[in-house]
């Protein structure tokens, strides 16, 4: 890669985001007329923060190694005194679910030709030795807003790059919601855990509504755990959806990452390779999660972002009276937007989510970005359900089927009395 001519090549346009340590913003490098995305770190921010620096490092050298057309492209990095700079691939087709709620019908066959190109792009970083953790629908982009672009995974921010293909992370992080049961305990996580993440995400393409519903560590892993399967069909939302489509999910979502299935063993499941998928259209079902779960994330987003931006700027000024690099989106009524989106909007609560936020993040975002994570008690219980699940799965399956037939006699005899 040649030499980079730094800032003075890029004129800075709208923010599409911001974090505790720095803003996204779209660009346009002068010297190649291409528009493109800037990540922009404040040094200031990440002063002190060893853990966080070396994950800026991660994802630099991450990003350089990935070439795969379902993944963002890396375009160039940089330095000033003061921040870091990190340019990729702009994609502006939108993210996964908000070009669904687009379209005029959505069946299996939809989805599964979205699933391949998930699979294709997680097979490929894990045979790199790869672990992205942050796989959900937020950091699922399409490139451009034609019918044919391809979708890129984005966001290698909390990506890491294993020693051997068996290696284990200790280090939470991921999304509530998304993450893998094994990520809060205490045996450590590798590349499963994109799996299960995958199975989430598939739940919710086919039915638009989220396939958990707590938002906390602890009722996340009860959940998970509370039935034969972590997920339940509920009715009628399932009714149109084929068996096949529901063992795929099932499959990804086994509780012990040792015995589920990898990418490529997906990749090659009766479901993706099926030539007769059902062709029932899903989007009226599909369409009113999204749209509920889309209108609710702008508003809040709206709110999110000035105040993040806000803090960046108060941080930053504090020996910069101005800094274009951090201006954001102008809203003076960000506030009553949020009002006004809320009286109009019915939200499930099915489809609410907390993040579950970086470990580095915890402390500019506050205690409620679910501080339980480091729940040694709770972590290491789940840890011991896994393990007996996987030893004695059967006979889980079985007691559970017995425990409800006595109930169901029961029900009956006081009926009868």
């Amino acid at each position: 890669m040649m030499k980079s001519k730094g800032k003075f090549d890029y004129v800075f346009g709208k923010t599409l985001g911001a974090g505790s340590f720095g803003v996204v913003r779209q660009a346009r490098k002068l010297s190649t007329d291409e528009n493109v995305a800037v990540k922009i770190l404040l040094k200031k921010a990440l002063h002190g923060n060893a853990v966080q620096l070396k994950m800026l490092y991660d994802e630099l050298t991450i990003l350089q190694k990935c070439h795969h057309s379902n993944i963002v492209k890396f375009k160039d990095w940089f330095e000033t005194n003061d921040k870091f700079y990190i340019v990729t691939q702009l994609a502006t087709g939108g993210e996964l679910f908000d070009r669904i709620v687009k379209r005029g019908k959505f069946t299996e066959v939809d989805a599964v030709a979205i699933l391949i190109q998930i699979l294709k792009a997680v097979e490929y970083i894990h045979s790199m030795n790869i672990v992205h953790r942050d796989l959900k629908p937020e950091n699922l982009l399409y490139v451009d807003k034609s019918d044919k672009s391809p979708l890129v995974l984005a966001d290698f921010g909390i990506a890491k790059e294993l020693k051997s293909g068996d290696d284990l992370i200790f280090k939470a992080a991921g999304s509530l919601g998304y993450v893998a049961p094994e990520v809060l305990t205490s045996n450590g996580h590798g590349k499963p855990c994109d799996i299960w993440s995958i199975g989430v995400i598939t739940y919710t393409l086919l039915s638009g509504y989220s396939a958990f519903v707590a938002d906390s560590v602890d009722g996340f892993l009860n959940e998970c755990t509370a039935h034969e399967h972590p997920v339940v069909f509920h009715k009628p939302y399932w009714d149109n959806i084929s068996q096949e489509a529901k063992n795929f999910i099932l499959t990804a979502l086994d509780l012990d990452p040792e015995t589920r299935p990898t990418a490529t063993e997906l990749l090659k499941d009766p479901w993706i390779t099926s030539k007769e998928l059902q062709k029932t259209d899903l989007l009226p079902t599909v369409k009113k999660g999204f749209d509920a779960r889309r209108k609710f994330k702008e508003a809040v987003e709206i709110v999110k972002l000035n105040n993040r931006i806000q803090r960046l700027r108060q941080m930053y000024c504090m020996t910069n009276e101005t800094d274009s690099d951090l201006e954001g989106n102008r809203s003076s009524s960000a506030i009553n937007l949020l009002s006004d989106k809320m009286n109009g909007l019915r939200i499930h609560r099915e489809n609410a989510k907390t993040p579950l936020s970086h470990e580095s993040e915890k402390k500019s975002e506050g205690a409620d970005d679910d501080a339980s994570l480091k729940s040694a008690l709770t972590q290491d219980a789940f840890a011991q359900i896994v393990r007996a699940a996987a030893k004695n799965k059967e006979k889980i399956i079985e007691y559970q089927k017995s425990e409800a037939a006595s109930q169901a006699n029961l029900a009956d005899e006081n009926k009868a009395i």
